[in-house]
């Protein structure tokens, strides 16, 4: 019995594997590819800021879009000066205008770091490409230089 048992299982087995189908497709491959021109900007320079020591809360030094250093806005108790050529960023299209028919992109933030810690920037830009921003400096800040960048995008 076990012997028809086993005999009858493999011709089932035969009998489905030569009855099988195979079914097929092809595939389309596919990539749309861009390429991007570049662009002139000019550093978001918050310049030389000397803060007071024992401070026990953060400071905000902000800059507008269309601000310089000697422009930019603190907290005097905090702060005591600001110095340097600094400015807002302003980016130009390479032989175009940024205009009401093009598309400015910048992010919201940008991180800033040194070899004594980070500092956090938000970013305000507006659609013909200038970017001013916010710097947070902590209360615990160290004195050194601080550096970070940011990619923006220009679409027409």
């Amino acid at each position: 019995m076990r012997k028809y048992f086993l005999l009858g299982t493999v011709a089932f087995l035969a009998t489905n594997t030569a009855n099988a189908t195979t079914d097929y497709a092809e595939v389309t491959a596919k990539a749309t590819i861009e390429v991007a021109g570049s662009l002139d900007c000019t550093d978001l320079d918050f310049g030389t800021i000397v803060v007071k020591s024992g401070r026990t809360e953060s400071t905000v030094v902000s800059m507008g879009r269309d601000m310089c250093t000697n422009e930019a806005e603190f907290d005097e108790n905090h702060v005591l000066s600001i110095s340097g050529e600094g400015c807002a960023a302003s980016c130009n299209g390479n032989g175009y205008m940024i205009e009401d028919n093009t598309t400015f992109n910048a992010p919201t933030s940008v991180k800033l770091t040194g070899t004594n810690g980070s500092l956090d920037v938000s970013l305000l830009s507006d659609e013909y490409g200038a970017v001013g921003g916010a710097l947070t400096i902590p209360a615990d800040v160290k004195a050194g230089d601080y550096e970070g960048s940011f990619t923006v995008t220009v679409t027409y």
